[in-house]
C-alpha cells in the first residue's frame, strides 16, 4: 500500500535545515580527527632535553613546515568541535573550541604556530587538514539532507498508518 504526502514547503526545508546541521557536525568531526592526527606526528628537526633547565626527558622539535610536534599533547588535547548555539536566531555553529579559547588559556600559540613569528617560521597544521576534509564536505552535506528528507517522508508514512 503507498500513500501519497504533500509536503508543505516549511516541512522540506526544516528538513534540508536538519540535513545541513547533521552534514556540518559530521564534517567538523572529520576536521578534530584530521587535526588530531596531525597533531600526534614526531618532530623530524632539532632535538633538545625538555623540563625545567634542560633536564627533562629528549624532545623533537618539528621542522619548519610540519604540524607542531608533540610534546605533552596539550595542543592535540585542547582540539574539540562543539555545536554553539547562537541565541534567539534558531542557529547552531559548530566551533573548534580549544583552538579558540587557546592552550593553557593562551589563543596566541595556535595562530604563532599555523603562521609563525619573526623568531619562528610556521609549522601549519589547520589550513593543512581544511584541506584534507574540504572535498568531502558537501557530499556529506548533501547525503544528509537527502536522509533528512527520507526521515520526514518515513515519519509522515508511519503517522498515516
Amino acid at each position: 500500500m503507498s500513500a501519497s504526502h504533500n509536503f508543505s514547503a516549511a516541512d522540506i526545508i526544516s528538513a534540508n535545515i536538519e540535513g545541513i546541521e547533521r552534514g556540518l557536525k559530521i564534517a567538523m568531526v572529520q576536521l578534530q580527527t584530521e587535526l588530531r592526527v596531525r597533531l600526534s606526528k614526531k618532530g623530524s628537526g632539532a632535538g633538545y632535553f625538555g623540563g625545567s633547565k634542560g633536564k627533562g626527558s629528549f624532545r623533537t622539535r618539528s621542522a619548519p613546515g610540519e604540524p607542531p610536534a608533540v610534546d605533552t599533547g596539550t595542543l592535540r588535547n585542547s582540539v574539540q568541535s562543539k555545536p554553539q548555539y547562537i541565541a534567539g536566531t534558531g542557529m547552531t555553529s559548530i566551533v573548534l573550541a580549544g583552538l579558540v579559547a587557546g592552550v593553557n588559556k593562551d589563543a596566541r600559540i595556535p595562530r604563532w604556530l599555523e603562521y609563525g613569528t619573526s623568531r619562528m617560521k610556521a609549522r601549519p597544521f589547520i589550513a593543512p587538514s581544511l584541506e584534507v576534509v574540504r572535498p568531502s564536505v558537501a557530499g556529506t552535506i548533501s547525503d544528509q539532507m537527502q536522509r533528512s528528507i527520507k526521515r520526514m517522508q518515513t515519519r509522515a508514512m508511519k503517522a498515516a498508518q
